[in-house]
Order: structure tokens, then C-alpha cells, then sequence
């Protein structure tokens, strides 16, 4: 019975990655510039925003109840009942302030159930076994993400603009307040400001700001390894 459990949780994750990679293929097919409709009609921006948010939702979703699974698996504790669902309504129908948490404002909380490492080491399986590597690898890979969403802040500076755009003298930044925070009270106080990234930390900028972006990718690739890692060990 346990492992018809397990087996029917293993399902259920397979069919949540599913879910979750048609509805990225989706809404990367209405991003695209000469992308058409179901009903032959160039997509609208609505239909883009509907179709972003439902594939960040699921994602995220995913993300949560894979994360889920594998620490329950470590454990040693019985399948679940059920996987945690998430916040997924369908796009087209979702309110507008939905929509927009899930596009805007809190990026449908995948930063809240980025998994810690450590519980793909412990489902039975060797710690060199391809599918813990690869689960772990794909932990480490959403950490990164982690932290380019954490420090997406810290690599702006104020700047007194010369007339040239971009250029012009770098200004300190308040001291105990973060790039950003510090750049807003010195705008407030000196509207003439401008807000560039350091050119010292341009590199930096990039990976972290690639690093931020395929969380979403990330999370899709997490969710199947997790899925293949329980298949493998019921």
C-alpha cells in the first residue's frame, strides 16, 4: 500500500511538470512577435499577461510540491495524501489582481519554496547516484537564482548625470540603507539624480540578472529530476 502510494505521488509530480512545461510553451508561443491565437488573431497583451501568470503560478506550484515530496521521502514518512496545490487559477478567467502577483509583485512566491539541499542524499539511493547529483545540481542552480533575486539591488549606484546619458559622477550611498533604498532618498532629496549599475560590477549584474530569470526554467527542471528521483526509489 505505501508503495502504491508513493507510486500514485510520483504520478500526480509527473503530471504537475506537464502541466507546468505547457503552460511555458504557451506563453512563450503568445511572447512571440508574429505569434497567433486559437482563434487565428495576433495575441493580445492581456492574452500574454494571462498566460505569463498561469505559467508562473504553476511553476511555482510545481516547485512547492516537489519540495514537498522529497523532504517528506527523506523522512521516511508515508506518501502524501495529496500535493500541495499553490496558488493556480486558470489565466484567462483569474482576477486581474492575481494576474498581477503572479507577474509583478511577488513573482507567485517561488522565492518562499526555493528548497534547501541535503534531502536527495537521503531517499536510499548513493550520494554519487546520477539522479541525487542531478537533483542537487538543480538545487544549486535555483539557489543562484535565489541570489540574484536577493542582491538584484545591490550593483546600482546614484549618479550626478553630466548631460551625456549615463554618465556623470558616482554619489555615496547613505550609509546603513541598502543601493536602492539609499538611491531613493537621495532622488528625494536631489531630484536631478540618475540611478546606473556600477560599471565595476556590470558582469556581476548580468549573471545575477540571467540567474533571476530562469528561476522559472529552473523550477521546471528541479520538478522533473524530483520526479525521477522518487520514481527510481518508490
Amino acid at each position: 500500500m505505501i508503495q502504491q502510494s508513493w507510486d500514485r505521488t510520483v504520478r500526480e509530480l509527473a503530471e504537475r511538470v506537464e502541466l507546468a512545461q505547457s503552460a511555458a510553451a504557451w506563453a512563450e508561443a503568445v511572447r512571440a512577435p508574429n505569434s497567433s491565437s486559437s482563434l487565428g488573431e495576433r495575441a493580445s497583451r492581456e492574452q500574454v499577461f494571462s498566460a505569463v501568470a498561469l505559467s508562473r503560478a504553476r511553476d511555482a506550484a510545481l516547485l512547492k510540491a516537489a519540495r514537498f515530496a522529497l523532504r517528506r521521502r527523506a523522512a521516511g514518512r508515508p506518501a502524501p495524501l495529496r500535493l500541495p496545490h499553490g496558488r493556480v487559477l486558470p489565466g484567462a478567467a483569474a482576477p486581474r489582481w492575481w494576474r498581477n502577483a503572479a507577474v509583478f509583485r511577488d513573482d507567485a512566491g517561488i522565492w518562499r519554496v526555493i528548497p534547501l539541499p541535503g534531502p536527495e542524499r537521503l531517499v536510499g539511493l548513493p550520494e554519487d547516484d546520477p539522479l541525487v547529483l542531478d537533483v542537487a545540481e538543480q538545487t544549486r542552480l535555483l539557489h543562484a537564482s535565489l541570489l540574484g533575486h536577493r542582491n538584484r539591488d545591490a550593483y546600482y549606484e546614484a549618479f550626478e548625470p553630466d548631460g551625456q546619458r549615463g554618465q556623470g559622477t558616482s554619489v555615496p550611498p547613505v550609509a546603513a540603507l541598502s543601493r536602492r533604498t539609499s538611491w531613493k532618498v537621495q532622488t528625494w532629496l536631489h531630484p536631478g539624480l540618475g540611478m546606473r549599475v556600477r560599471t565595476d560590477l556590470e558582469e556581476e549584474f548580468q549573471q545575477a540578472n540571467r540567474d533571476r530569470h530562469a528561476v522559472w526554467e529552473r523550477s521546471r527542471a528541479y520538478g522533473a529530476a524530483v520526479a525521477e528521483l522518487l520514481g527510481r526509489v518508490g
